[in-house]
């Protein structure tokens, strides 16, 4: 269990998350789906989860560690939104590489990594080819391995689908389903794309300006997401949220 409990975050005197409390059961290898409006404090509550950001008060631990930052390290992973962090001039290979080795893990166990979801991803082909040559679907494939590669246990991805046409839309939709089943993975999703995000997240967390707004422990279809979605929304201002 990731235990969130009442996290601020400070930049200067700008305030973005609120007494931000949540847990993540690693146990089930799910799929977390993170739904809020711009600027409601999603990137930087990813960011703080991930320890690429530290924050103002609060605590954050997992079962009974407490040096939470040291944890993340080993366990946790962020793809980010787009196409940021991964070198164009270089090969799909030599990012991984890279990123693997940020994180610390030995050249030998990283080539067999590489060859096992290489696989799963149908994406050995690619793994020559220049960044700067790929499609927009390829480079988000790309992104993903270079996450899987590093073997963490928990992988944050900041709007997977932007960018990508129905089909690699549905493709990395059954990638990520498959991952987290095969591999026991627990994926973390920000995204606004409810059609991507639909019947693929299996608990949901809302954010309204830095605050839980609530929470859902069920797969739903789209228009129930954006139900849910309004009527939470709606409850925050009635609180004086917004």
């Amino acid at each position: 269990m990731i235990e969130v409990k009442n996290v601020n975050k400070f930049y200067k005197n700008k305030q973005v998350l609120f007494d931000f409390s949540v847990t993540i059961d690693l146990t089930k290898d799910g799929i977390y789906g993170l739904l809020g409006p711009n600027g409601a404090g999603k990137t930087t509550f990813l960011k703080v989860l991930t320890g690429l950001l530290d924050y103002s008060s609060g605590t954050m631990r997992v079962r009974e560690e407490d040096n939470y930052m040291k944890w993340c390290k080993e366990n946790i992973v962020l793809i980010p939104a787009g196409e940021r962090g991964i070198r164009y001039k270089n090969t799909v290979y030599d990012n991984i590489m890279f990123f693997a080795a940020m994180k610390g893990s030995k050249e030998k166990e990283v080539k067999n990594l590489i060859e096992k979801y290489a696989n799963e991803l149908h994406f050995s082909q690619f793994l020559k080819r220049r960044v700067e040559t790929l499609s927009t679907g390829e480079k988000k494939k790309a992104m993903l391995l270079c996450g899987l590669c590093t073997d963490m246990k928990v992988l944050i991805m900041d709007e997977p689908s932007n960018g990508l046409d129905i089909e690699s839309q549905v493709e990395m939709k059954n990638l990520i389903k498959d991952l987290a089943k095969t591999y026991h993975k627990t994926f973390i999703i920000s995204s606004h794309d409810l059609e991507f995000l639909n019947e693929l997240v299996e608990h949901y967390i809302f954010i309204f300006k830095g605050k839980n707004g609530g929470e859902e422990d069920r797969a739903m279809g789209t228009e129930e997401i954006r139900e849910i979605y309004l009527e939470k929304r709606r409850g925050m201002d009635n609180n004086e949220v917004f």
